[in-house]
């Protein structure tokens, strides 16, 4: 059977009032019993002292003599010789004792004699104090223990009903001590439930300095941690998860891109190996293998690339101060040739003065790309533009042509890795897929973010967003 809390604590706060009273009223009438016989003791000696002197021993009838005494001091008197025997008693008995009763001998001796014990007739306890007279007579006193067993036994009562009183008082207090103590320990309890059972939105509001609110604080914090550490798995579960799949879906699409020109290489070296071909054939076989491996080759190291730029820490990156204009006038210097095969007009216009903080080579990369794709997949005869402006906190690049456009449903997924608008057509340009993927993992090294606007019909846009530099 379980015993609540609530129930234990006021059971050890009744149990110890009732212990505390109960020895309190142990102590009290031991003491109470023990100062009113030393009383009696002290009376009864000072009494039997001052009759001692009063000189009995001079005096005749000693009968009449214990009896006038004993109406004095209000007790028992009896007048023994110088060998103990009974001279005179106040209750006019006159038979000598069958002994020397021990506080008479002390009394003969010079000592004053105490005794307690049970008279014989009567079997009342009584006190007894012996002394001697200077005439070697012995005065003893005798008086009843019965009227301090009555104050006793009333003080007692009186000890019984206080202490009923004081248990009486314990068990109330200790009920609202109980209820009070109990009711942060339940709402805790209820908490610390919820949050075995997976539910950690829990708070127990406490604003007491006590342990009970430390505790109901400490258990409010931990529910709020353990909140955010299962998030933070469950989002790290997420994530790889996710890797996982891109990995699968990356692997399997680099097995496909690699395979063709594989492929291709293998069948064609083995034709040339088996010999049978004229040399113009031949010719065409060597310049068809030479051009799948530089497609390979381009593969292979953007994907390298790739990797590279996903595990390098950021802490790597080179941040310096950029021109974009100048950046974007190498860019077209280095692919004005290609343009005008294309006759592809490449214009920058860029204002004066406008700075990325970042890697310069990076971005030339970049910008590189995104002309080059425009000029392969562009209109014939149209316009590239770079553009670079500041637009409140950012500084904004754009490389923009008025070619076909893309088709929305294209859009969300052009920076995935091997995606392509036009597979075929992507591989007539000796496009891999990687290129897009590439030129977002360096804008995002460098902080900025890049997205597409596109149109078919329209053109195509792309919007590159660094922090401003201060």
């Amino acid at each position: 059977m379980s015993i609540s809390f609530r129930t234990k604590l006021l059971a050890s706060h009744v149990g110890l009032v009732v212990a505390i009273v109960t020895l309190l009223v142990l102590l009290l009438d031991r003491s109470i019993g023990a100062d009113l016989e030393r009383r009696l003791d002290q009376r009864l000696e000072q009494q039997a002292s001052g009759a001692a002197q009063w000189g009995v021993g001079e005096r005749r009838h000693p009968g009449k003599i214990a009896a006038r005494l004993a109406a004095v001091v209000g007790a028992e008197v009896t007048l023994f010789d110088r060998d103990g025997k009974v001279l005179g008693d106040s209750r006019g008995a006159q038979k000598s004792e069958s002994e020397v009763a021990p506080e008479v001998r002390a009394a003969l001796e010079g000592n004053i004699g105490h005794a307690t014990r049970t008279a014989g007739d009567s079997m009342q306890e009584m006190h007894y104090v012996a002394v001697g007279a200077p005439d070697g007579w012995v005065v003893r006193l005798a008086a009843p223990l019965s009227d301090i067993n009555e104050t006793l036994a009333t003080t007692r009562h009186q000890l019984l009903v206080a202490a009923i009183v004081a248990a009486v008082v314990a068990l109330g207090l200790g009920i609202l001590a109980s209820r009070l103590a109990a009711g942060p320990l339940r709402a805790m309890t209820a908490a610390a439930q919820r949050i075995a059972g997976g539910d950690f939105d829990v708070e127990v509001k406490s604003s007491a300095p006590d342990e009970f609110g430390v505790l109901a604080r400490s258990l409010s914090s931990l529910a709020a941690q353990l909140e955010a550490r299962i998030g933070e798995l469950t989002a790290e579960r997420t994530q790889v998860a996710q890797l996982l799949t891109v990995g699968r879906e990356f692997m399997a699409d680099a097995s496909h891109e690699l395979r063709t020109p594989v492929m291709t290489i293998q069948g064609y070296s083995e034709t040339l190996l088996e010999g049978g071909a004229d040399s113009a054939t031949a010719r065409q076989f060597l310049e068809t293998i030479h051009r799948h491996a530089c497609r390979l080759g381009r593969l292979v190291e953007d994907m390298l690339r790739l990797s590279a730029l996903e595990v390098r820490p950021s802490a790597d990156a080179i941040i310096e101060h950029v021109d974009v204009g100048g950046v974007a006038s190498a860019v077209v210097d280095t692919l004005q040739a290609r343009a005008e095969a294309q006759r592809v007009t490449l214009r920058v216009e860029v204002d004066a003065g406008v700075e990325i903080s970042g890697d310069p080579l990076a971005l030339e990369q970049v910008l590189e790309n995104l002309v080059d794709n425009a000029i392969k997949y562009g209109r014939t005869g149209g316009t590239v533009t770079i553009r670079a402006n500041q637009e409140n906190e950012d500084t904004v690049v754009h490389v923009e042509d008025d070619g076909p456009g893309i088709d929305a449903h294209h859009l969300p997924r052009l920076f995935d890795r091997f995606y392509r608008v036009d597979p075929e057509r992507s591989r007539e340009k000796g496009g891999a897929g990687l290129g897009l993927a590439i030129a977002k993992q360096f804008v995002e090294s460098m902080r900025g973010r890049i997205h597409i606007e596109s149109e078919l019909g329209k053109g195509a846009r792309f919007v590159m967003r660094f922090p401003r530099v201060r």
